[in-house]
């Protein structure tokens, strides 16, 4: 059975949310992190993943880590629905990945941090700033998009969206005025109340 460490409330949430999604079984391994003594700096789990970091599979002894690949694996391994079959569609999926991974993220994560997650002392007000303005430009581009195709992935939902939304979840732990991207909003609040993202959620909110 696939094993995936790490808490819910990290990356794991994403791996846990596409292993409901294409009806894998799996045994969720909490795995702390963030905190003294964290469990992901210990020797054990270093020989899992030498960053540290979470998430980590082992699948039937296949150990793998970086919670966008591991999902791209196990979304081609295990194919399904979501999984393309042409390589178009294939292309599709990575082009948004790459997207959502290199552009969307990395001021995502900025924002959240100097807004939410660090104590208020230690949050800086020009870089959550610099990184909103960033962030609007690519949720600008998803919602363009949107506008001609009703799923990143074309004429259904797969994994071009579900590699976006998992990352875009943590847009709604933010207070920000979203009405500009009425189609990008309609189609993330879709996609994070699948079944599957909901049975995730609730290990994640709890």
């Amino acid at each position: 059975m696939l094993k995936i460490y790490g808490a819910a409330h990290s990356r794991a949430f994403r791996v846990i949310w596409l292993a409901n999604e294409i009806n894998l079984p799996y045994q969720h391994i909490p795995v702390t992190f963030g905190v003294p003594d964290a469990q992901c700096k210990e020797s054990w789990f270093f020989a899992l993943n030498p960053n540290g970091r979470l998430p980590v599979i082992d699948d039937n002894g296949f150990v793998m880590w970086e919670s966008a690949a591991i999902n791209l694996y196990l979304a081609e391994k295990y194919k399904g629905p979501l999984y393309p079959s042409s390589a178009q569609g294939r292309g599709r999926m990575l082009q948004w990945t790459f997207f959502v991974s290199n552009h969307v993220e990395p001021p995502l994560i900025t924002l959240f941090r100097n807004r939410i997650f660090y104590p208020p002392e230690q949050r800086n007000a020009a870089v959550a700033d610099k990184a909103e303005k960033e962030l609007r430009e690519s949720l600008v581009i998803l919602e363009r998009e949107l506008a001609r195709n009703p799923f990143l992935a074309g004429d259904q939902w797969g994994m071009a969206d579900f590699m976006v939304a998992c990352v875009l979840y943590v847009l709604t732990r933010l207070n920000l005025d979203l009405t500009a991207y009425p189609k990008l909003v309609a189609w993330l609040m879709a996609s994070i109340n699948r079944p599957a993202a909901l049975s995730a959620r609730k290990l994640r909110e709890t």
